[in-house]
């Protein structure tokens, strides 16, 4: 069975800050146990059922208490939101023992939290390595989705590039991961103009204490699909790609294959990796402009190559 935190102690304070955090979402909500496959699938759903429905996915190393803690108001009054917890995530979902690197497929795991919600076709928003997991759905699966709107992330061109452009950012902080060390690291990923922390010091504290707590290798099951740049393309129309400015220099792969397949996408000022805590506004109105504003509705969305 897979190891999802370090030890007993350190799943006891991730869970009570996570509870913490869903204090602050300023929304009514029900929390949902999904017996998948591969275990159970924790998921929180708030907004109208009748609401067009939007699956949001967290990053690696995140849960969906914190990834929308700042979002969820807003997107849930034009929405049926289902904040999933991912499978292996520091969240408060439980892999079996089918949940192995050998076994688990991301795509039937995904239509498992559908077919239990009984969505038949789906909007989704993800960032990070939760856009990653939205892209990749969509393209292997187009007939069931409608609009995806992926936050710094998406398509995967080279994966050992990518993970060691973020092990850069982190290091050499990560090496001796003190709380100062890792506030640091959450510093180096955020823009240099943000007050995000000394706005919510509850979110620092929270990713600090995931950071500390969670066995990164309990994500490995999670195969990353490399870009098959006809699948995107024949899925092009239904995505939306938002990058933050701080570190744009590192998302060369990205811009370039975003470019190349002549995709939408918008860079967002003023905003680092965790873009949709520090332009909270700004990235609700992108998501609520581009999934209702039609599918050929162009005006709403600046693309860089126009």
């Amino acid at each position: 069975m897979v190891k999802i935190y370090k030890n007993d102690k350190a799943k006891q304070q991730v869970i009570s800050s996570y509870n913490q955090l869903m204090d602050r979402w300023e929304v009514q909500y029900q929390e949902h146990t999904v017996d998948t496959k591969y275990g159970f699938t924790h998921c929180i759903t708030c907004g109208k059922p009748e609401n067009p429905p939007l699956l949001l996915f967290h990053g690696v190393g995140d849960n969906a208490a914190v990834m929308w803690v700042l979002n969820i108001k807003q997107l849930s009054t034009h929405f049926y939101c289902i904040a999933v917890d991912t499978i292996g995530g520091p969240g408060k979902s439980v892999p079996n023992e089918n949940y192995t690197k050998h076994s688990f497929n991301q795509v039937e795991w995904i239509n498992e939290i559908l077919d239990h919600f009984n969505i038949k076709k789906i909007n989704m928003a993800g960032v990070s390595n939760g856009a990653y997991m939205a892209y990749n759905y969509a393209a292997v699966n187009p007939d069931r989705v409608h609009k995806v709107v992926c936050l710094e992330g998406g398509m995967v061109t080279n994966p050992l590039k990518a993970m060691f452009n973020t092990l850069l950012i982190m290091f050499p902080e990560i090496l001796v991961p003190t709380y100062r060390n890792l506030s640091k690291v959450l510093r180096k990923l955020s823009s240099p103009h943000t007050d995000l922390f000394a706005k919510y010091p509850i979110i620092e504290e929270h990713l600090i204490t995931l950071m500390k707590s969670h066995n990164q290798q309990a994500m490995f099951a999670h195969k990353i699909e490399k870009y098959d740049r006809s699948r995107g393309i024949a899925v092009r129309e239904k995505l939306y790609f938002l990058i933050a400015e701080h570190h744009l220099n590192r998302k060369n792969d990205l811009i370039h294959t975003l470019d190349d397949g002549r995709y939408y996408y918008k860079v967002i000022a003023n905003a680092g990796h965790g873009i949709n805590h520090e332009q909270p506004e700004i990235i609700n109105d992108e998501i609520i402009q581009f999934v209702l504003g039609g599918s050929n509705d162009k005006t709403t969305i600046r693309s860089a190559y126009n």
